[in-house]
């Protein structure tokens, strides 16, 4: 009885046959990583799981997400790497694995989101350019080192590019955010601010990139965090001064 339970548990996830396996030569760990992670993002899995990858030991991601029918499907990918680049596995879960639809699926957009780099641009493409990414725990952990914050404090990583011939300057107060219930929240200052990081290196490497008021001259990019009170947001509402003429251009953006 014990055989046959160890060997159901051991079958109960299945490596994909070697066609759906992703080699990518000449890529290292870090970026098979966290190529992996958004890819997982980008097929609508919520990540569960993430081991960074290193030339010594072999990296793992892993989710899950509900289909149409209500049901939750799971997938993992196993990434190695060695000195020509990344080896990525995917692991379809269940002991009948069907038609590697996961595999499949992972494959198709791994190799289409490598090409991309990893720093996204921003949603318009002339003019003011804004991208609000809420950082997840996975997420900073590629990006940070580590989790970066507590209390469930949320950090927000904002860029803005400035396709204009003026300075500019974000209005980091009012950059607030909205939640699924049209909550709007204000970025965290002063005591509420110390105490959201924390102290840790990953904290550290936050305090010193938080967005600050400091001016974005003509064609010019900034990029920085911010820190909100815990929550799901969906939308944020902007305000970027003009310096010269001291008006303030007003609107809003997904959060990613």
């Amino acid at each position: 009885m014990r055989c046959l339970l160890a060997l159901a548990l051991l079958l109960s996830a299945c490596p994909a046959p070697t066609q759906y396996a992703v080699d990518r030569p000449g890529l290292d760990c870090d970026r098979a990583t966290r190529v992996a992670n958004k890819t997982f993002e980008a097929m609508g899995y919520t990540v569960t799981g993430l081991v960074q990858a290193t030339p010594n030991s072999s990296g793992m991601v892993s989710g899950t997400k509900v289909g149409p029918d209500g049901k939750a499907k799971s997938g993992r990918v196993i990434i190695r790497c060695t000195p020509q680049g990344a080896d990525l596995q995917p692991v379809e879960e269940g002991l009948v694995p069907g038609d590697f639809e996961f595999s499949r699926a992972f494959g198709y957009s791994f190799k289409t989101l490598v090409q991309r780099p990893d720093v996204e641009t921003p949603w318009k493409n002339v003019g003011l350019q804004v991208l609000v990414e809420q950082v997840g725990t996975f997420k900073a952990k590629l990006d940070l080192g580590d989790v970066a914050t507590v209390g469930g404090a949320v950090p927000v990583r904002v860029t803005v590019r400035n396709n204009t011939d003026r300075k500019v300057r974000l209005d980091v107060p009012r950059l607030s955010l909205v939640d699924a219930d049209g909550t709007s929240r204000e970025p965290l200052s002063g005591s509420s601010l110390d105490a959201a990081i924390a102290g840790n290196a990953a904290g550290s490497k936050l305090r010193a990139e938080l967005f600050g008021p400091k001016p974005i001259a003509a064609q010019q990019s900034a990029v920085g965090f911010l820190i909100y009170p815990p929550g799901t947001y969906r939308e944020a509402r902007v305000a970027i001064e003009d310096l010269e003429t001291e008006e303030s251009e007003g609107f809003v953006v997904p959060v990613e």
